[in-house]
């Protein structure tokens, strides 16, 4: 039996340690990125969420005079005398006073005396409150707003960058200190991954979803039967797999209360900007569709 011995050379023997503890390092570095996308997924999801959801409310705050394209009267008259029941007037009413002055003359020799006695006439006049539906729509979106009945945000898609940077600074390190390479489809395949668990994440929020919402974001328009269809497809759709189902948020509207103006704007097939207040119906799990009920569109 012929025994090899392999002699390494200090240089050699350099390299292999130098390959060894790159590997180790590299193992615990994406250890601790797993570990740290998982520990913090939901605080991530909470942390920017607030934030999109603070920042759609104060454009929507600070949004002037609407343009109405939709505008569900039977809802808007439903929720007004909810929200602001005992604040707004219902009628007001003014007094007017007259005085009638009736005189009696006594005719003497010298001089005429006269005696005045007098009569109140009160007058009450009653005007009824005439609140358009409009103004009746502002003052439910901004109690809903202030008494914080709206979530906001869910047609974004957000999320903490640092942690992709973490990996993807680690990789460069790797290349800078060891002369190693990592394979790029490793490192698409490791950040695809982290951004599906993230997206699916996101898609949990929505399903979880209830209660009033806000939406402001593009739509595409279709149109079946007596109902005029906006369809949103979810940006976190390009980070789910050939196997999920994409998401849609849908939002049907009545043509009855679609205003004049709407009919130039919300046409078939065409990409429109709006803002959506409506409430969450449901959840269609099986085809990924949250439906939302709108209260108004403008």
């Amino acid at each position: 039996m012929t025994e090899v011995i392999l002699k390494l050379t200090p240089v050699a023997v350099g390299f292999a340690t130098g390959i060894i503890l790159f590997w180790v390092m590299f193992s615990r570095n994406l250890k601790r990125i797993e570990d740290r996308v998982s520990d913090f997924r939901e605080l991530i999801t909470q942390v920017k969420s607030r934030s999109t959801a603070e920042r759609k409310k104060e454009i929507i705050q600070k949004t002037g005079p609407k343009t109405f394209y939709y505008l569900n009267e039977d809802q808007v008259k439903d929720l007004y005398p909810q929200v602001l029941q005992g604040l707004e007037p219902i009628r007001i009413e003014t007094q007017e006073r007259k005085s009638v002055i009736k005189g009696i003359g006594a005719r003497l020799k010298f001089f005429e005396p006269k005696y005045e006695s007098g009569k109140v006439i009160q007058q009450t006049k009653t005007y009824e409150v005439q609140q358009k539906l409009p103004m009746m729509y502002n003052e439910v979106e901004q109690y809903l707003i202030e008494k914080g009945k709206i979530t906001f945000g869910l047609e974004e898609f957000e999320f903490d960058k640092s942690l992709i940077d973490d990996f993807r600074s680690m990789c460069s390190q790797m290349r800078d200190k060891f002369n190693y390479l990592i394979p790029e489809d490793y490192q698409s395949k490791f950040v695809s991954g982290k951004m599906r668990d993230l997206a699916l994440e996101w898609i949990k929020k929505l399903r979880d979803s209830s209660g009033y919402v806000a939406i402001q974001s593009e739509f595409l328009i279709n149109e079946i039967n007596n109902a005029c269809m906006l369809i949103f497809d979810h940006p976190l759709n390009t980070h789910l797999s050939q196997d999920d189902t994409p998401v849609k948020i849908q939002i049907s509207c009545a043509k009855k209360f679609m205003n004049l103006s709407a009919l130039g704007t919300l046409r078939k097939d065409r990409p429109v900007k709006i803002t959506c207040l409506g409430k969450v119906v449901s959840w269609d799990d099986q085809n990924s569709i949250l439906e939302i009920s709108p209260i108004a569109i403008y």
